[in-house]
């Protein structure tokens, strides 16, 4: 998957930083540097997991083919059932 831009509403920005301790900043170094896995749950809704610089990150975003945006729904630390799956795809 390819994404030229990452779109992220103030309202959920700051959603997603009181209730998950999650900087934007994290989000876009995720989503651009670390070439995370990606996986469909449903229509235009995916989730991406992968290594900002200091944790791993779980986003939830809308995906626009035609645009190519990613719109960031959701974010928090990755679980650990969730690190583990994302090293065995990294193999």
């Amino acid at each position: 998957m390819r994404i030229k831009a990452i779109k992220i509403t103030p309202e959920a920005a700051l959603k997603i930083f009181e209730r998950h301790s999650v900087l934007q900043e994290e989000l876009y170094e995720m989503l651009h540097d670390d070439a995370p896995e990606f996986r469909a749950v449903g229509g235009d809704q995916y989730v991406a997991i992968g290594l900002s610089a200091s944790r791993y990150i779980t986003i939830f975003f809308r995906y626009d083919e035609k645009t190519k945006e990613a719109e960031v729904t959701t974010a928090y630390p990755s679980p650990p059932s969730q690190i583990k799956s994302y090293k065995r795809m990294k193999k």
